[in-house]
């Protein structure tokens, strides 16, 4: 298995069966649409975490709220600029020294739920392949049904499936763009290479 966590410190919940299988009544959900270095973004936040996070080609929010209300039927929706913006700002644009860890709150099966814990553990600069991943949740022979819950992600770039690759090393499909991914792929490697320590070079004997 993967034995580093994602830069940002975050915590990956379940909603319960029940408030998924109601479409989220008894739900508030609060959104905005922002601007990231990867394109604008949907961030949704229930009371208790961040329950949504999609990638759009414009910054559209008339077109948001439809989408959202698609996830979640029944719950209460309301625009949260100002609330979204922070979390946005925290995760794309942190503050030095700012290591408040991020909540998630989901919604998915069991399985998806252990898909997208583990993508949690790939490090920032770090790629897998999915049947690596399948490996490292005990089910290496479910390398499609991973797959399957890597293309149910809710929280894009958060749970970080951009960082899944073909066994090939082709970077492979993507929820929100291939272009979109080599992006995210390439930002990461060059905040990577800036975090090693330098080494000493050696010195003649």
């Amino acid at each position: 298995g993967f034995d580093r966590r994602h830069n940002l410190s975050i915590t990956l919940e379940a909603l319960s069966p029940g408030v998924c299988q109601r479409g989220g009544a008894g739900l508030h959900l609060g959104y905005g649409v922002h601007s990231t270095p990867f394109g604008a973004c949907l961030v949704a936040t229930t009371a208790s975490g961040i329950c949504n996070l999609h990638f759009w080609d414009a910054v559209d929010r008339p077109g948001a709220e439809p989408w959202l209300r698609s996830q979640w039927p029944a719950a209460d929706i309301a625009v949260d600029q100002a609330g979204t913006a922070a979390i946005c700002n925290r995760i794309f644009d942190p503050a030095p020294g700012s290591d408040q860890p991020l909540t998630l709150t989901v919604k998915g099966t069991n399985f998806q739920i252990q898909v997208w814990r583990a993508l949690l553990n790939i490090p920032l600069g770090g790629l897998t392949t999915y049947q690596g991943l399948a490996q490292a949740i005990g089910r290496p022979t479910a390398a499609r049904a991973v797959g399957n819950a890597i293309g149910h992600n809710p929280v894009g770039y958060l749970i970080p499936c951009h960082r899944v690759i073909r066994a090939s090393g082709e970077w492979g499909g993507y929820r929100w763009g291939v272009d979109r991914k080599t992006a995210m792929l390439g930002w990461e490697a060059s905040q990577a290479a800036a975090t090693q320590p330098i080494q000493p070079s050696r010195q003649a004997q």
